[in-house]
């Protein structure tokens, strides 16, 4: 073989050589840069489903017809005269502000949330008598005022909790070959859908970054 085939032969297997370490090199980049692509969007994905899970949580009680039953609520702070307010749909069935108390029409002596229990943070809603009207969608508030150096009072309403009251026609002892409620008349945190979600996405994330 001539000196000059030699050294085409050299230069031919160095450039192929070249080539297929560029190859490999933009092969490794590329799927470098795909997976922290997919990691920013698992991430993101992520960090909106624990916000929305967050935001939307609601408690679930339920009790028998003719019981009572208390709708959990608790602040994060008590001040000398607490404002709070409970709703259904859009309208307001029970108010307290310090010693007074409103109930709403049709709420009269069917709701309360005991002074007592308000002053050391417990701004829980009690049901005396249910009935099937209660069943429904309760949401409780607390009402905050504060005054500016304008002498402008400004007025917050800031929500504090959600909860879901089912009410039950029959007494437990009826009901042996059902099902039994997920819930108790003290309540529980019914798991949101969306955690289902994220858990999903979490081990699809995981199992990508992975392999």
């Amino acid at each position: 073989m001539h000196n000059s085939d030699t050294v085409w032969l050299c230069v031919s297997v160095e450039l192929k050589n070249r080539l297929r370490r560029k190859q490999k090199s933009t092969h490794t980049e590329d799927t470098m840069d795909t997976r922290s692509s997919f990691s920013s969007i698992c991430m993101l994905w992520i960090s909106v489903c624990v916000g929305l899970h967050s935001g939307e949580s609601v408690i679930s009680v339920s009790g028998d017809l003719g019981s009572t039953a208390v709708l959990p609520c608790e602040l994060k702070s008590v001040g000398t005269e607490t404002h709070i307010r409970w709703r259904r749909v859009n309208a307001i069935l029970f108010e307290r502000a310090g010693e007074e108390a409103a109930q709403g029409e049709g709420y009269e002596d069917h709701v309360d949330v005991p002074v007592e229990d308000l002053r050391k943070g417990n701004c829980s809603l009690v049901l005396h008598n249910l009935t099937l009207n209660d069943e429904g969608l309760y949401t409780s508030y607390q009402i905050v005022r504060r005054n500016k150096k304008n002498a402008h009072v400004k007025t917050e309403v800031k929500e504090i909790s959600r909860v879901s009251l089912s009410v039950r026609e029959k007494p437990p002892e009826e009901k042996s070959d059902e099902v039994s409620s997920p819930t108790d008349a003290a309540g529980m945190v019914r798991p949101h859908p969306l955690i289902m979600v994220f858990i999903t996405a979490l081990i699809s994330c995981f199992l990508v970054l992975l392999f």
